[in-house]
């Protein structure tokens, strides 16, 4: 029994883990003051939407004018060819923040509570959170009793998009995402679990930025191309009837159908390269990760 407990299985897969960056800039967006009208640069992390990342076998300018994984052949004409990654994840994804004002506009691991999420989209983005009966939401207490109804939950850890909270011990999860650097850049921890293992292969991503502040357009502010608006699960309850929204499902198989001006990616100079020989290797030597996403797609 011990000989069995102790087997090598090999398998082929491992787990990548590191240190995600972001460059300053990519969280700087020129706002209005709501009182004065005056434009000025403000640089928040909540400006930084989800990053996907994926390991693939090799990366090229060939295909796009930006960094972009080396595609397979093409299939039919209209669709371009699949990037074959070996395995990959996010930092943040989108999550249902109760009204369907904010359907698709709330990544997780950006906001700590409800009134840090009211004071982004009433004062910052300057797109005010809107109720089923299209009244501005400002109390936070109101916001958290129609999370409560919504979703039947008693707690706000349960609210995954909510970063700042304690479990039901009482122990503390903060669950932000990124946080400022000694160089003034964002950094955050990633995980890419049960990769398939290939020697030499690539990690690369990019960073789905939110739409620009069209202040003459309520509800178009902080949207982002990677959330199907479409899709995910459905509310019909009373006089209910939208869905929640969903996160693309192809986007490391085809991340150039998503990938637009104002988005970062990670540059040829910062591609990097997984060396170990098999995935028994890497697990049992990991490798120190830092994938910097710092070219912007124009």
């Amino acid at each position: 029994m011990s000989v069995g407990c102790s087997y090598d299985e090999q398998l082929p897969q491992a787990n990548i883990s590191g240190t995600l960056v972001i460059p300053r800039e990519a969280a700087t967006r020129t706002v209005l003051d709501p009182i004065t009208g005056e434009a000025s640069e403000v640089t928040d992390s909540r400006f930084i939407g989800p990053v996907y990342l994926g390991a693939f076998p090799s990366i090229t300018e060939l295909d796009y004018g930006y960094a972009h994984p080396e595609m397979g052949p093409v299939i039919q004409a209209d669709i371009e060819g699949n990037t074959y990654p070996y395995g990959g994840g996010s930092v943040g994804r989108f999550d249902f923040a109760c009204f369907e004002y904010l359907a698709c506009r709330t990544p997780t691991g950006r906001f700590s509570d409800y009134e840090d999420l009211l004071g982004f989209f009433n004062n910052v983005v300057g797109d005010p959170v809107q109720d089923a009966f299209g009244n501005q939401v400002v109390s936070a207490g109101y916001f958290q009793a129609v999370c409560y109804d919504l979703f039947e939950i008693t707690a706000d850890y349960e609210m995954e998009w909510i970063s700042d909270v304690s479990d039901y011990e009482g122990q503390k999860l903060d669950r932000l995402d990124f946080v400022e650097n000694a160089d003034g850049d964002f950094e955050a921890p990633f995980d890419l679990w049960r990769v398939n293992y290939a020697p030499g292969m690539k990690l690369w991503g990019w960073m789905d930025a939110p739409t620009d502040l069209d202040f003459g357009v309520a509800n178009q502010r902080y949207k982002f191309a990677t959330c199907n608006e479409q899709n995910g699960q459905q509310n019909n309850e009373y006089n209910n009837d939208f869905v929640y929204g969903v996160t693309q499902i192809d986007l490391l198989n085809f991340p150039g159908r998503y990938i637009g001006g104002g988005d970062w990616v990670v540059g040829l100079d910062d591609v990097v390269s997984v060396d170990a020989d098999t995935a028994e290797d890497y697990r049992a030597n990991p490798q120190e990760i830092t994938v910097r996403i710092a070219s912007k797609v124009e």
